[in-house]
């Protein structure tokens, strides 16, 4: 078994250089200063032209990131640190921020994983295979001991960050409508948070993720020709990139569904190889 340490100190100084990119950016006790609202606002709500109203849509502004307090993980002696990417937090809650993003966590991890909604219970088994645990529903499985902070859920050992801060949905439901102006506009807000938090390993959830973030790709390296694994240059920071879909499939993609339970086909024949050979790339 890995030896795992903490160094929460250190997150706590990544926390505050996100906090103040937000403030001055896009969210803090100023309120929300975004400067690309309306544009953002108007792409969800209007046609092109600004001039038809799409189909009923809401949208909720200014949704931050959660960052566990034990993000900076080492393990052996080596720094692990696992940030997923999500497309929005997709719910009516606005100007939440960092402290409420992570307290919120809190309702995914203080449940069974049957009690988590599709998406928590695919991060919670992306989670146990990148700090090198298998997939599975049980409790033990989800808690690293730390020499330095005792037992941890492996929810307080990442981050989840999402593409837009902001969320679109088809209005009375969580369906996103979020749009390519909407992703390009929050592309700045990501790449200050990914050189703030420095991933090892980004998780990517989303089939619509990886051509949105790739203007700000500067070097990409395939790690794999089976599995979908890249070495990237994200922002300035070198990682490695696990690019899958939405853990919660259905209909005609249902075979891509990694969230309703821990042992789906494509959570065993894709995620928990891609995600071993990432671990075995940067631990080796």
């Amino acid at each position: 078994m890995p030896t795992w340490t903490s160094k929460p100190a250190r997150t706590l100084h990544r926390i505050a250089a996100v906090r103040e990119y937000m403030a001055t950016n896009v969210l803090g006790p100023g309120g929300f200063r975004c400067g690309n609202l309306q544009s953002c606002r108007n792409s969800a709500l209007y046609t092109r032209s600004g001039t038809l109203k799409r189909p009923p849509r809401e949208f909720w502004e200014g949704q931050m990131s959660h960052i566990g307090l034990h993000y900076d993980m080492v393990e052996d002696g080596r720094p692990w640190r696992v940030m997923l990417l999500a497309m929005e937090v997709g719910r009516a809650w606005e100007h939440i921020s960092l402290e409420e993003r992570r307290e919120d966590q809190d309702n995914a991890i203080n449940v069974s994983f049957s009690q988590r909604k599709p998406h928590m219970r695919g991060t919670t088994s992306a989670l146990r295979l990148a700090f090198g645990r298998r997939a599975g529903a049980d409790r033990a499985g989800e808690l690293l001991e730390l020499t330095n902070a005792g037992y941890q859920h492996v929810m307080a050992c990442y981050a989840l960050v999402n593409l837009r801060l902001c969320s679109a949905v088809a209005a009375g439901t969580t369906n996103s409508a979020a749009t390519e102006v909407m992703s390009a506009n929050c592309l700045a807000h990501l790449v200050a948070t990914v050189r703030a938090l420095e991933p090892t390993v980004c998780v990517l959830q989303g089939s619509t993720i990886r051509s949105a973030i790739d203007p700000a790709i500067e070097n990409c390296e395939s790690l794999s020709h089976e599995l979908p694994l890249e070495y990237v240059t994200l922002g300035g920071i070198d990682t490695i990139v696990a690019n899958f879909p939405h853990p919660y499939q259905r209909g005609r993609n249902v075979h891509l569904n990694w969230g309703t339970s821990s042992n789906t086909a494509y959570l065993t024949d894709v995620v928990a190889p891609t995600l071993r050979a990432a671990r075995e790339f940067a631990l080796s």
